[in-house]
């Protein structure tokens, strides 16, 4: 008789298993999914140029933007606002 409740308390561990799997993978594909998505979209050519723009700034003025941390600021504020960007596009929160 112990054999039996033995099998069947394996087979509720497998299925409990099976069903916690699932949510889990089912999650795992949408934001697969979405990085995807987010990867196919273009980089503006704006942005492929910053380089050669950047390069034209005199070297004083790169000096100081270097002691201010220039670029560490504009990555964090160009962060916030895609962040800001995609909290608003969440339904009931944004």
């Amino acid at each position: 008789m112990d054999y039996l409740i033995d099998f069947l308390s394996q087979i509720l561990v497998w299925l409990k298993d099976l069903l916690l799997w699932i949510p889990r993978k089912l999650t795992e594909l949408v934001l697969d999914a979405l990085a995807a998505l987010i990867e196919a979209i273009p980089v503006p050519a704006w942005l492929s140029n910053a380089g050669s723009y950047l390069a034209g700034i005199d070297p004083t003025i790169a000096f100081f933007l270097q002691g201010f941390r220039f670029a560490e600021g504009l990555t964090i504020i160009f962060a916030a606002y895609i962040l800001r960007f995609l909290i608003r596009r969440i339904p009931l929160i944004g």
